[in-house]
């Protein structure tokens, strides 16, 4: 779920990648995501966890280049599928709390102070560490994790409340 949910309206392929390729890269970052996640059997740092997202992109990139936009595996994408695993891997019960939650258009909506960064777009760790400086500040005492699991299902303006509150009627 964590792969198909990052890379669902993630732009990550070129337009000439081939279904096959596209397989091969899926099952790669699969097998990418439970490589890193065996780290978090016990808490991982945040600065650790940073470089493991860094790691993840650029592994992936040399070897899916050809089949990737613009060459490269980006960071917001990395982010997204690892942040995605480890929080479904926590909520099971799996491993201990992940430092990060996963970034996405919903929980970005809720940071003000970053609704300029697309997570799709983002391919610089410096645009990264800005969302979860911004995100910490809103969440107070809370963890990234926690906070994102209250946040996540709340609308992230006016319009979306009344338009929730009409679909549940």
């Amino acid at each position: 779920m964590s792969v198909r949910d990052a890379l669902r309206r993630s732009r990550t392929y070129s337009e000439s990648a081939s279904e096959k390729r596209k397989d091969q890269f899926r099952d790669a970052l699969r097998g990418k995501l439970d490589e890193i996640a065996s780290e978090y059997a016990s808490p991982v740092e945040e600065k650790k966890h940073i470089t493991n997202i860094v790691n993840l992109a650029d592994n992936l990139t040399p070897r899916f280049s050809d089949c990737l936009r613009e060459g490269r595996f980006r960071i917001g994408i990395a982010q997204k599928a690892l942040n995605l695993y480890l929080k479904y891997l926590w909520c099971i019960g799996l491993i201990s709390l992940p430092p990060h939650c996963p970034f996405d258009s919903i929980v970005i909506s809720h940071i003000p102070e970053c609704s300029n960064l697309n997570w799709t777009s983002i391919d610089n760790i410096a645009d990264y560490q800005r969302l979860v400086t911004a995100a910490h500040k809103i969440a107070e005492s809370k963890t990234l994790s926690e906070w994102e699991l209250e946040t996540w299902g709340k609308p992230s303006s006016h319009l979306e409340s009344v338009l929730i509150h009409k679909i549940l009627e």
